[in-house]
């Protein structure tokens, strides 16, 4: 994801902070009350990222036209009620799209191509449907964000795709997600690096889970994006100036369409397979081996959260609205 800046929390209030975090902890012998406690501390301190975050969302929000501020904010309202209807699936055509795309079957239009070169076109495009085969393509006109962790921004991250995985009624599920506008408008050559760039990616986290790391600083989270980045630009040839346009494109894409913590948007893609759950079956397996089984019981936790990543979510957009409303009130009385 590409970043925006926003203000940094200050040391001095990192210190206090962290002073009362250490009182509360003190004299707490019980483990499972030491884990409430960082819980409670987490959804606390991951309110007030959201907060600080709404502020540089506003003020995108303010320079948009009145109408589509509200056409957002009753996008928000919509998907706080029914979280699941955030995601659609992708249709027939876009499928087919990406999958001919991932096997590098862009081509230029004036092209001739020969008998044989279809042939191999037609193959990779097989190959790239073997690759995609059991991913669950969902998209959503949403963009998203999360904690930072590019050293350029300060407070959050933007993003037009996220790829994740899901233990759903018994059964594991692979999932890309990807904002509506840019799978409309990016070229082909976006496409098959933002798909190359998120499967990569997943299988380094696959690694990491296998070997029992769960969780990343966000300096190492950067640097394995920054690999996955690195090696899909080599795997699709993919021109400097064609991965500028395409960072342009993510960043005009933020500041128009609906923002959504990935918090939120994970629990949206689970509740939407869930919901679903006839219609995705056919694209789930069974635990594969024992990290796999093991893996199902530590997916029990992400379903613990869904309850307050929604609350927080209300929040968010709670927050946001009265930030842009209250400054619109504040123009009239002034202006």
């Amino acid at each position: 994801m590409r970043g925006r800046e926003n203000k940094r929390e200050s040391v001095k209030e990192k210190v206090r902070r962290k002073e009362e975090e250490e009182g509360e902890m003190e004299g707490i012998g019980d483990l499972e009350e030491q884990e409430e406690l960082r819980r409670r501390q987490f959804e606390r301190e991951y309110l007030a990222w959201l907060k600080f975050s709404a502020r540089e969302i506003a003020e995108s929000l303010r320079r948009l036209s009145a109408e589509r501020r509200e056409e957002i904010f009753a996008f928000y309202e919509m998907v706080l009620r029914e979280p699941e209807k955030m995601h659609s699936p992708l249709s027939s055509d876009e499928r087919k799209r990406l999958e001919r795309i991932l096997g590098g079957g862009a081509r230029d239009e004036h092209a001739s191509v020969s008998a044989s070169g279809a042939s191999g076109a037609s193959e990779r495009a097989v190959k790239a449907g073997e690759r995609l085969r059991s991913v669950v393509l969902l998209k959503t006109p949403a963009v998203v964000f999360a904690h930072a962790i590019f050293p350029t921004s300060s407070l959050f991250d933007v993003g037009v795709a996220m790829h994740r995985r899901f233990f759903v009624r018994g059964r594991w599920f692979a999932v890309i997600s990807l904002n509506a506008s840019y799978l409309e408008i990016a070229s082909d050559a976006m496409l098959r690096y933002m798909l190359e760039h998120e499967l990569i990616q997943g299988e380094m986290y696959e690694e990491l889970a296998r070997m029992n790391v769960r969780h990343l600083s966000p300096e190492l989270k950067g640097a394995y994006h920054e690999a996955a980045r690195i090696e899909a630009i080599r795997r699709t040839g993919i021109s400097e100036e064609e991965v500028r346009s395409e960072e342009e494109l993510i960043r005009e894409l933020s500041l128009k369409a609906p923002i959504v913590p990935t918090a939120f948007a994970s629990s949206s893609i689970y509740l939407h397979i869930l919901r679903n759950y006839k219609a995705f079956e056919k694209f789930g397996w069974e635990s594969r081996d024992e990290i796999e089984r093991e893996w199902e019981r530590n997916s029990l936790e992400f379903a613990s959260w869904i309850d307050f990543s929604v609350h927080s979510f209300g929040v968010f957009v709670s927050e946001l609205k009265r930030l842009v409303r209250s400054a619109g009130e504040f123009a009239v009385e002034f202006v």
